[in-house]
């Protein structure tokens, strides 16, 4: 593994109602090196390239060489500038994510308090202790960024077995669609699935199967001459009376008053 310590720039606590009193937003800037920080309290908005987010002390930022960024205020923030153009450590920190959430932030936190007191340090020795304490935190964001990506192509994943999964439901509206048959079909637990499903429509399973034979049979009662029995059974529902009962829940109105309705909307 090619190994080459990076120039350390900079390290400190940078506080904007100190070092950018009475201003609300930095200037647009190109950034020379890696610009690492731990924001200590909730503050505005960072933004990098095409990217923003909320500056909370649960994210790191992580600016890299060649990007443009600024901030909106307030930022306070623990914070590391160092200059690296190649190696393990280099191809490490492009790796990481702009944005990164952590759970371990008293662990970041000791990391970046110890690194201020042996920079502001006069004994040469120190900065041994001081790369130490880098490379612990270069291995604390390694691990961390690798956890949130494996996070995101799993939320990936699930979005893409939801889209199969809703497919599948509107093609098969009188099949069995109750969480167990659907969570079964899409491979994935009924508690994880119902929790991934929900996330992604904003409704339960219950509730979106519901919507969507509603909605079929909408179409039936205004296109069909069919009987309300005969509509619940084509639609998936179990009986005509719970027909009935859904869809006036649903729509306001009955079955047959919503047929009605559309009648006289648009006859001649």
């Amino acid at each position: 593994m090619n190994i080459v310590l990076p120039e350390i720039v900079a390290i400190g606590i940078y506080n904007s109602q100190i070092a950018a009193k009475n201003k609300t937003i930095t200037k647009n800037r190109r950034t020379a090196m890696f610009e690492i920080e731990l924001p200590i309290e909730s503050g505005g908005i960072s933004y990098i390239d095409d990217e923003h987010m909320q500056i909370l002390p649960t994210t790191i930022v992580c600016s890299k060489p060649g990007q443009t960024r600024h901030t909106k205020l307030p930022f306070k923030c623990y914070y590391i500038h160092m200059i690296l153009k190649e190696g393990a450590l280099y191809d490490l920190l492009m790796s990481v994510p702009n944005y990164l959430s952590v759970d371990n932030t008293e662990a970041y936190k000791e990391i970046f308090s110890r690194m201020c007191k042996y920079y502001d340090s006069a004994v040469e020795s120190d900065k041994i202790m001081i790369y130490g304490l880098i490379f612990e935190l270069l291995h604390l964001l390694d691990k961390d960024s690798k956890r949130q990506l494996r996070k995101e192509a799993s939320k990936s994943n699930n979005h893409e077995t939801i889209e199969r999964v809703i497919s599948y439901i509107k093609q098969n509206l009188t099949s069995d669609l109750s969480l167990d048959a659907v969570s079964a079909y899409a491979n994935i637990s009924p508690i994880h699935f119902h929790n991934c499903f929900k996330s992604a429509t904003g409704r339960t399973l219950h509730q979106y199967v519901e919507e969507q034979r509603i909605k079929r049979a909408a179409n039936l009662l205004i296109t069909t001459d069919w009987t309300l029995t005969r509509i619940s059974g084509e639609c998936g529902f179990s009986s005509q009376s719970y027909f009935s009962y859904a869809f006036k829940r649903k729509m306001g109105q009955s079955p047959r008053e919503y047929a009605r309705q559309v009648y006289n909307r648009y006859k001649p």
